[in-house]
């Protein structure tokens, strides 16, 4: 089965004008398939372990990526193991080359218990808590080398908040979370100018330490937080 992407339920596409003034799209975003993860995997282990691994290290680490994508892949009823999943509240994004359905792009959002810092890196089974609302966070964000400075990272984060905003039938927190690296300028850069703002830990119920659990990376990361515009409200049982 080919990996290439089919526009589908596109949630944003860019556009732009060919030599004769007619309108191409550029690229466009749309829900994962099981078939995509071989993509993302590569495009991910490009943007967070190529600096530190060798030829032979990085195909390793971009196995493990696969192995993880596939053990979590939540829209699994179109995967090739027609399987199905029980979690709702979990999506993998991609951006796709519009001309020849190339995966150019991945991002991750799913929803969390709230004051639950054991789940905070972990993309474990979202359960309630006493007060039955879930926390939604975005990660794995990372876009080819090759598109960078397109948009492609902007429209990834607007399609995650808008996969936030349409879960109508159940209680999660109109709020959207990340962590991003403090010395990352660029990334720092882009969630400002989206509507992100850095928040402190400590007023959902975690700490400094939490926010850099399991990290890899050298740099501090710090907590960034976007409000949502709610569509409803919720009714807890």
């Amino acid at each position: 089965m080919p990996s290439r992407c089919t526009p589908g339920r596109n949630v944003r596409s860019r556009v732009e004008e060919n030599a004769d003034g007619q309108k191409e799209r550029d690229f466009f975003v749309a829900d994962a398939q099981f078939v995509h993860l071989g993509p993302a995997a590569r495009i991910l282990t490009e943007e967070f372990y190529s600096q530190r691994t060798n030829f032979i290290t990085f195909q390793i680490e971009r196995l493990k990526t696969v192995l993880s994508l596939e053990s979590t892949f939540p829209n699994a009823q179109n995967s090739l193991r027609k399987e199905y999943t029980s979690r709702p509240l979990q999506q993998m994004i991609v951006a796709c080359n519009a001309k020849n359905g190339e995966v150019i792009g991945f991002a991750e959002v799913d929803a969390r218990p709230l004051n639950n810092s054991n789940n905070y890196i972990s993309a474990e089974e979202p359960e309630p808590n006493d007060s039955g609302m879930l926390r939604s966070y975005m990660y794995n964000l990372a876009t080819d080398k090759r598109w960078k400075r397109k948009g492609v990272a902007s429209a990834l984060v607007e399609a995650c908040e808008q996969f936030v905003i349409d879960r109508h039938d159940t209680c999660v927190e109109k709020r959207l979370y990340l962590r991003v690296r403090r010395c990352n300028d660029a990334a720092v850069g882009l969630y400002w100018k989206l509507g992100y703002t850095e928040m402190d830990p400590e007023t959902i119920a975690l700490s400094n330490e939490d926010i850099n659990s399991g990290s890899l990376e050298e740099g501090e990361l710090i907590l960034f937080a976007k409000d949502l515009p709610l569509d409803g409200e919720c009714v807890l049982e």
